[in-house]
């Protein structure tokens, strides 16, 4: 068989959890067609003797959301071997957006992820609203996977405003932010994510929007997973109540979904 590529004398470790072998890979079409001791001949040979072959990792929990944006490998991710990253985690995001709110955004993921804002500011090109939006953004220049979650920090202030982080949402803004995160799972979306934490700000020291979000708002709103039956749900920082409350338990029950739970105890 020809091949366009072969990797040589590699110590292969294909993803499946079977032990590694010692042995050859060959690609054709840019995809992977053989593995074991192969004779045919390639276009293109690399001797990777000496060296571990094996699948990109997930880099599961990054805040690339900006970066990917100028940076389509998002370094310095992709040097320890990660293929895809995952945005979007602990309520963060820049989308949606709505115009006259990307400082607001990008204030929050600095302050949080401890991102100099002046790197935010010179590196972002703002063309997007929606979700839908910036994957398309984002499909036009990458190195590597990319897939997000809805951050609800974001989702709370494109529906309710300036006042996402002042009070709670009305019946009316509820459901405003469930029709959101249907749109935004309808576009390619991994799931929704939230983050509790009271220590969280942005950088004119407002409380993020998801921290000011009830139990009931954040159950409300993971109900909307179990409705279209997909997706996952991430819990980022949060308080000493979501313990007590058993909240984990209770997004994964009301919504059927996985959830990945990163708990950090404040007091």
């Amino acid at each position: 068989m020809a091949y366009d590529l072969v990797i040589r004398n590699a110590r292969v470790i294909d993803g499946s959890g079977m032990p590694s072998f010692h042995g050859d890979v060959g690609v054709t079409g840019g995809k992977i067609v053989d593995t074991g001791k192969l004779t045919g001949v390639a276009r293109r040979t690399i001797d990777a003797g000496g060296r571990v072959l094996a699948p990109g990792f997930i880099d599961n929990h990054c805040h690339f959301d900006a970066q990917v944006t100028w940076d389509p490998l998002a370094t310095f991710s992709c040097y320890h071997g990660s293929t895809t990253v995952i945005n979007g985690n602990c309520s963060l995001a820049l989308a949606p957006v709505r115009r006259g709110d990307e400082y607001t955004l990008a204030s929050m993921l600095a302050r949080v992820e401890a991102i100099p804002m002046e790197t935010l500011q010179a590196g972002i090109d703002w063309r997007w609203e929606s979700l839908s939006d910036y994957f398309d953004v984002l499909d036009q220049r990458l190195g590597v996977n990319v897939g997000s979650l809805i951050g609800h920090s974001p989702v709370r202030r494109y529906v309710m405003g300036e006042a996402s982080q002042d009070r709670a949402p009305t019946p009316e803004e509820l459901e405003g932010m469930k029709v959101v995160i249907r749109e935004s799972m309808a576009a390619g979306a991994l799931g929704l994510s939230f983050n509790r934490n009271p220590g969280h700000f942005d950088l004119e020291g407002r409380i993020l929007p998801s921290a000011l979000a009830t139990t009931e708002e954040i159950l409300a709103l993971a109900a909307t997973l179990g409705e279209i039956g997909t997706g996952i749900l991430q819990s980022g920082a949060s308080g000493p109540l979501e313990v007590e409350e058993g909240l984990c338990s209770a997004l994964a029950e009301i919504s059927g979904r996985p959830v990945v739970y990163n708990q950090i105890r404040h007091r």
